[in-house]
């Protein structure tokens, strides 16, 4: 969710693929669509475990003290943030070592539930999840809508094959290719606004797709020069898939750093307030640094939690 991702449409690739390239991605990407619980832990704790804060522990809304419980809604499919671990189930990443120990400084449970992404925040909305945690970008569009807790910033990247063999270094390369991305999100508004600017004159033909996945196989079988993702993402992807050895990233440094957020209803503003107490004690206590070194995501550190400080 672009992070950055917002309102994505789950489906299946409609076109057959090869076989060899689906196995590499879906290994690098987790498990399937289907609705599935998991730990809000990675299997190697980063960090001690967390001693429960009275004092923050109170500023929870009573009926989640009550409950024990804050039910986090993320969609599992978009490495280092979340993903599904060795057995398929367990969702690992950024996110859910940050949400295990949020809640042990709270002292309540932050369960992790992986569904569909376009589901998330009408689920949210219903009721279903108190908040969400998918490496979604914050945005004042988004921010008319939902709050944001801002614990980590992300440029953008532009993925490629390995070689490059269109030699593309930046958005001007991109005018007149093909470039895939996540259906909704951030990413693809900005490919728009690309396309009405510094490509005015010779397009980028976008293809929007429903997960990270499916975008990178638009680049593997040659159906797209780029992909444009979070710069996280699209670097992870390009050091794990393949053994680094299919994609690479064409930008040498992120481009247009935007700050990530746990999103909350805007009713919830107790529950808002509890959160960024509760991150700024991690990131005091140094927990938050560790975590961050531990998913090799050190670089999108924060120095403060912020609400809702989007710039665009």
């Amino acid at each position: 969710m672009s992070a950055s991702r917002f309102g994505l449409n789950r489906r299946r690739a409609g076109a057959p693929l090869a076989a060899a390239a689906l196995a590499i991605l879906a290994a690098a990407c987790g498990g399937g669509s289907a609705t599935t619980t998991g730990s809000a832990s990675s299997a190697a704790s980063p960090a001690p475990v967390q001693t429960k804060n009275a004092s923050l522990n109170e500023k929870l809304p009573a009926a989640l003290r009550t409950a024990g419980t804050v039910k986090v809604g993320t969609e599992a499919l978009y490495p280092p943030f979340e993903s599904f671990g060795a057995d398929n189930k367990t969702i690992v990443g950024l996110d859910p070592d940050i949400a295990a120990a949020l809640g042990e400084v709270l002292g309540v449970k932050l369960p992790m539930t992986h569904t569909a992404f376009d589901g998330l925040l009408t689920a949210l909305d219903g009721g279903r999840f108190d908040i969400v945690m998918a490496a979604i970008t914050d945005t004042k569009a988004r921010e008319a809508k939902y709050d944001f807790v801002d614990y980590f910033t992300t440029g953008q990247a532009i993925v490629v094959k390995k070689g490059n063999p269109a030699g593309i270094k930046g958005v001007p390369d991109l005018c007149g290719k093909n470039v895939s991305v996540l259906v909704s999100s951030t990413q693809e508004k900005l490919l728009g606004e690309f396309n009405t600017k510094e490509c005015a004159a010779k397009k980028i033909n976008v293809t929007a797709l429903p997960n990270d996945k499916d975008a990178l196989l638009q680049v593997r079988t040659g159906r797209a020069d780029a992909n444009f993702t979070q710069d996280a993402v699209g670097r992870y992807n390009a050091k794990t898939i393949g053994g680094g050895n299919q994609f690479e990233v064409a930008n040498s440094q992120p481009m247009l750093p935007t700050p990530v957020g746990i999103v909350v209803a805007k009713k919830n503003t107790q529950l808002r307030d509890a959160l960024k107490a509760g991150l700024e004690e991690l990131i005091a206590n140094g927990t938050y640094g560790r975590i961050l070194a531990k998913n090799d995501l050190s670089g999108g550190a924060v120095k403060d939690v912020t609400l809702n400080g989007a710039t665009s």
